[in-house]
């Protein structure tokens, strides 16, 4: 206070009580910042908590703190977000049905076989029985996880599930007569599922992941490819372009028609026949999580690992990502892409970026 000497004693003792009044006030303000949520916790916190806390005033209960989240959530609470949820999953399968319906008879007849779906993409579990139209590049390797959990393979890791070793002990077409297979198409005991994915995503995770990205590989499955319907796709240092690859799916195409492509970015409505079998579950690849959750809670999935995605590799493709690949595409090649995989863009109501479709129009 030496240097307040000169002053009178009635302003030191007001200046003395300003300097605490304003000491308080920080201490308060730093007690009740703790005390507030932070925007990364509330965003880390599970859906089903989210929806409870948005629901609460709807659901009056009195105040009991719950353990696990420190608010004054209760069992009512709980159990009214997680049949909300239940509920709003359920007509969403409802309506994916539905709409699959109406698409079909918009598009009308188109070459795929139900015969061959049931023997070549069927697989099963006999526990649940279960039956799934399995797509390469969309969740093949994780619903065959899946599968073989199922039906009690208890190996700590599996490797790879589309092995022969594997295989045989899920695929349909092995495990079930040729009278048992026809019944499982329609049977109102066994479950049908399948999964969908946006068919322009799904080229580029094929193009990812069996053509390593387009970069040059010693042993690759587009060696062969190229030599044989498209050679002069390949630049001269053996890089594949995502454009070039596209010609490539175009010269297979052409060659060999739509049912003749290689698996992994044949239309999959080609492969598991959505207008020729009802499936009781279409699975979308941008929603694999929920639906997955919904499935297993439904048909009491015992040995389905919550969260399991298996050969997703960062999954660059994910949301819009996907289009970076198509930045450089001529236009011709995209409108041909369009029309190859029309089919599958409108059965399951897929758009086409706006960006793109202004690409084919200027």
């Amino acid at each position: 206070m030496y240097k307040y000497r000169g002053l009178p004693v009635v302003l030191q003792y007001l200046i003395l009580i300003v300097l605490v009044t304003i000491l308080l006030l920080a201490l308060k303000t730093r007690e009740y910042a703790s005390t507030l949520p932070i925007d990364q916790t509330e965003r880390s916190q599970p859906s089903a908590v989210l929806d409870i806390i948005e629901l609460k005033e709807q659901f009056p209960a009195p105040s009991t703190t719950s353990a696990s989240t420190g608010s004054n959530i209760t069992q009512r609470d709980l159990a009214a977000a997680e049949e909300t949820w239940r509920r709003s999953i359920e007509r969403r399968f409802a309506e994916r049905r539905e709409s699959v319906r109406a698409r079909c008879e918009e598009v009308g007849p188109y070459p795929y076989s139900v015969y061959r779906t049931a023997r070549m993409s069927f697989y099963l579990s006999k526990n649940y029985n279960l039956v799934m139209c399995v797509t390469a590049k969309s969740g093949a390797t994780t619903w065959k996880t899946h599968l073989l959990r199922l039906d009690g393979v208890t190996d700590p890791r599996i490797g790879n599930p589309h092995s022969g070793k594997y295989d045989r002990l899920i695929r349909a077409s092995i495990q079930l007569s040729p009278a048992q297979l026809q019944e499982a198409l329609t049977s109102p005991s066994a479950t049908r599922v399948m999964t969908a994915r946006h068919p322009l995503a799904r080229l580029v995770s094929g193009y990812q992941d069996k053509f390593n990205d387009g970069q040059r590989a010693l042993r690759s499955m587009w060696g062969y490819l190229t030599q044989r319907h498209c050679r002069n796709c390949t630049r001269t240092d053996g890089t594949l372009p995502f454009p070039q690859f596209l010609s490539l799916v175009l010269s297979e195409f052409r060659k060999r028609g739509v049912a003749g492509l290689n698996k992994h970015y044949r239309p999959y409505s080609t492969v598991c026949s959505p207008c020729g079998i009802q499936y009781d579950y279409i699975f979308k690849q941008e929603t694999f999580d929920e639906d997955l959750r919904y499935l297993t809670q439904v048909l009491d999935l015992k040995e389905v690992k919550a969260g399991l995605r298996t050969n997703t590799k960062g999954d660059k493709s994910q949301h819009s990502r996907y289009l970076e690949y198509y930045r450089d595409v001529p236009p011709d090649v995209l409108k041909q892409i369009f029309r190859l995989y029309e089919k599958d863009f409108r059965i399951f109501d897929y758009e086409i970026p706006e960006i793109l479709l202004k690409k084919i129009q200027d």
